[in-house]
């Protein structure tokens, strides 16, 4: 799907772009810090303050950038996309190609990958995506259904996000247990278990002190 856009349209859209972090084709690529706020019951809204002065690492500033495009989505096609996770629904095969012709330059394609890439991998899109669902286009129109190979893929892919959460609690909970103080009578025992090991389960360094 080609859809032509009137050049004030794409100037407003870099006005845009530029506001949430992603890069004009003639422009730097300023970016802004992104933090999630509660937009409701249930709603999750990404939200951009002020950058922070300290210097972002590699990884804030991809995940400025994929912040900053998915609003940018929302923003323009507000029938497709949504900021809130719970509003997000399955995107049409192909609708990169379409956004990409749309937005004419707006966003590059490994920009758009990596934002699409996110978005799709969100869990609650991923639970909207059962076999016979109806994919949207830009304007919010069915174009195809989810098939029921898609359907298994997105529950395997669902299953291997909670498997990492609760191996990411684990470490986290392991690591937050403070250590165990040794009491006088674990030394004791400890120092009686070395002796006796000395003795009988060693016997080569018992032999050397005979």
């Amino acid at each position: 799907m080609k859809t032509s856009r009137p050049a004030t349209v794409i100037a407003s859209l870099r006005t845009v772009s530029r506001a949430g972090g992603l890069r004009d084709p003639k422009q730097g690529q300023p970016q802004s810090r992104p933090r999630t706020i509660h937009g409701g019951p249930n709603m999750n809204i990404a939200h951009f303050p002020q950058p922070d002065k300290s210097f972002p690492s590699m990884r804030q500033k991809r995940e400025q950038a994929i912040a900053a495009a998915i609003a940018l989505l929302a923003e323009t096609f507000s029938k497709c996309f949504s900021v809130y996770q719970e509003r997000r629904h399955p995107l049409k095969i192909g609708i990169d190609r379409d956004i990409l012709t749309a937005l004419d330059g707006v966003i590059t394609p490994v920009e758009l990958h990596r934002a699409l890439g996110f978005y799709c991998a969100n869990t609650v899109y991923l639970g909207h995506t059962r076999t016979g669902a109806w994919r949207l286009d830009l304007d919010g129109e069915p174009a195809g259904v989810v098939t029921a190979d898609e359907e298994a893929h997105a529950k395997a892919a669902l299953v291997k996000i909670k498997a990492k959460k609760e191996a990411r609690a684990a470490a986290a909970k392991t690591q937050s247990q403070p250590a165990k103080r040794l009491s006088l009578a674990d030394l004791k025992t400890a120092a009686m278990a070395r002796k006796t090991g000395d003795g009988f389960d060693n016997p080569v360094e018992s032999h050397r002190r005979r």
